[in-house]
């Protein structure tokens, strides 16, 4: 590699990636720069342990921009997802159960077991999501939207009601619009508050349960699948791709510093001292980790400091990894053969008062005494990713602060692990027996590992009034920064996090067309 490049990409996420595809497509020549030994970020598969292999951060995919997936031609870099049917399955606490199937009258059919008049609900339900991401899908593809083009989607009629639903309303309101089941609110109202510091009661978790039903799989809206080979294969299908048009990527590559030369960039220094030049940088890292570690607050505008500084980026979400000797045998769906209760999410929230009481531990700074789960088995429809008879479970999980009110996450980590356990052997009491090892990634180890500043999966809070122009701080609401040549390409810009892509390729796309104005 010699010096000097077209563009480097600080970090190699998945934003990081698609932007360096999108650039080396259009012939600049491009060096990604990551941290760690391995590319994909947040979105990665690792063998935690000899023969086990895990999606350690992100886990399952439905976001992704078909955009992306079709201009990057990433199925035949190796990217395959299978949408996951069942979509999830809920045990309760009375031995019953609810399974959400892709057929949607299938999934009806199960609602009606707990009300005959939510499963007469549930095609007005899924109307309003679809009439609201109708809105609002061609605004993502783009900068943050202006008020007039705001106006414009949300014109005509439902528009106000659409727009309240959007920004105003909690996940709790939502439901309570539509079902009177708590069976049927609690799995409803979960990605509403996924990787938020908030409860379901919150207004603004409308917008959070927007975010996760605006991608597809396989022509399902709303659907999650798995990725074949784990989330890692994303990063490396992109990477491939980015790769085939010139693009060069280093790892074990830390940026200490972004290098300004009259009031724009020309180049980074990384921290074992080597330098690399180019008069356009964008960084996926997260706002704070770009601006107040690699440029430096005091070669900023205050203002600019100070709006990410307001931008909340301590995390709350808990990954646990088990090493299973044994299926999970559900006293709801007993069985330790591959079923339905184990292809898909297994939810453990049995009702929106659940949820709000493990946001209230965490509000006062301890650890869900019960907390909210998602688990998932993707070994049980996929070799390859366990020994043989054995199989891997990762474990999503809502709260745990990322500052505790009592002891340390090095104290206290082992102990957090075993009652998130212990939650779902509430409901499958051989997995105690069933684990053979455990890790567990609070949101300080995220940070520490991931290179995410405050575990905050998203780079920052996403609720509304965080969003559109107000990400990630007020007047940074493009891909652009004040810095000549500097550009955030990452999650904490405007479309947002999880692995969707949308900042990545919009970001290019600006860098491109800055490109053509000279």
């Amino acid at each position: 590699m010699s010096g000097r490049y077209d563009a480097i990409v600080v970090g190699a996420g998945h934003n990081g990636l698609i932007a360096a595809a999108y650039l080396a497509r259009a012939r600049l020549r491009v060096l990604v720069l990551e941290r760690r030994e391995i590319i994909g970020g947040a979105t990665v598969t690792e063998e935690i342990w000899p023969g086990h292999r895990l999606s350690t951060c992100s886990y399952v995919c439905s976001l992704l921009l078909p955009e992306v997936v079709k201009d990057l031609d990433l199925p035949r870099h190796g990217y395959s997802v299978r949408p996951l049917d069942p979509q999830y399955f809920v045990p309760f606490p009375d031995g019953r159960y609810m399974i959400s199937h892709l057929d949607t009258e299938r999934t009806k059919r199960e609602i009606a077991r707990f009300s005959e008049k939510d499963a007469e609900n549930y095609d007005a339900y899924q109307a309003m999501w679809d009439r609201i991401i109708g809105r609002m899908r061609p605004l993502m593809l783009g900068p943050a939207p202006s008020p007039a083009q705001l106006e414009a989607a949300f014109s005509g009629p439902e528009g106000e009601e659409d727009w309240r639903t959007l920004t105003k309303s909690s996940v709790a309101e939502v439901r309570d619009r539509f079902f009177e089941s708590e069976e049927v609110k609690a799995p409803l109202c979960v990605g509403g508050v996924i990787g938020t510091n908030a409860g379901p009661r919150d207004p603004g978790t409308a917008y959070v349960k927007f975010h996760h039903v605006l991608g597809s799989v396989g022509g399902h809206q709303g659907a999650w699948g798995y990725v074949r080979g784990g989330m890692g294969e994303v990063a490396e299908a992109i990477a491939s791709s980015a790769r085939e048009h010139g693009a060069e990527i280093l790892t074990g590559a830390e940026v200490e510093r972004v290098e300004l030369d009259d009031g724009g960039v020309r180049g980074v220094v990384l921290s074992d001292g080597r330098s690399f030049e180019a008069d356009t940088i964008l960084s996926s890292a997260d706002p704070h980790r770009t601006f107040l570690g690699m440029v430096g607050e005091e070669r900023l505008p205050q203002e600019l400091v100070e709006g990410v500084r307001r931008l909340p980026v301590k995390g709350s979400v808990v990954k646990v990894f088990l090493a299973l000797g044994e299926l999970p045998d559900f006293e709801a769906l007993p069985g330790k053969e591959v079923g339905p209760q184990h292809t898909g999410a297994i939810v453990i929230n049995p009702s929106m008062d659940y949820l709000q009481r493990a946001w209230e531990d965490c509000a006062r700074g301890r650890p869900s005494q019960r907390p909210f789960l998602e688990a998932y088995i993707q070994s049980a429809t996929e070799d390859g990713l366990a020994p043989p008879g054995r199989h891997v479970m990762s474990i999503f999980s809502q709260y745990a602060p990322y500052d505790l009110a009592e002891g340390s996450w090095e104290e206290r980590r082992e102990e957090i692990g075993e009652n998130i356990v212990a939650t779902l052997a509430q409901y499958a009491p051989n997995l105690p027996g069933a684990v053979e090892r455990m890790e567990v990634l609070g949101p300080r180890e995220i940070e520490e590992k991931i290179g995410i500043t405050g575990g905050n999966i998203f780079h920052g809070e996403m609720r509304p009034e965080l969003m559109f122009s107000g990400r990630p701080a007020p007047g940074l609401d493009g891909y652009r920064t004040p810095l000549r040549g500097l550009y955030l390409c990452g999650a904490g810009v405007w479309p947002g996090g999880a692995v969707f892509g949308a900042p990545g390729r919009n970001c290019a796309l600006e860098v491109l067309r800055d490109a053509k104005r000279g």
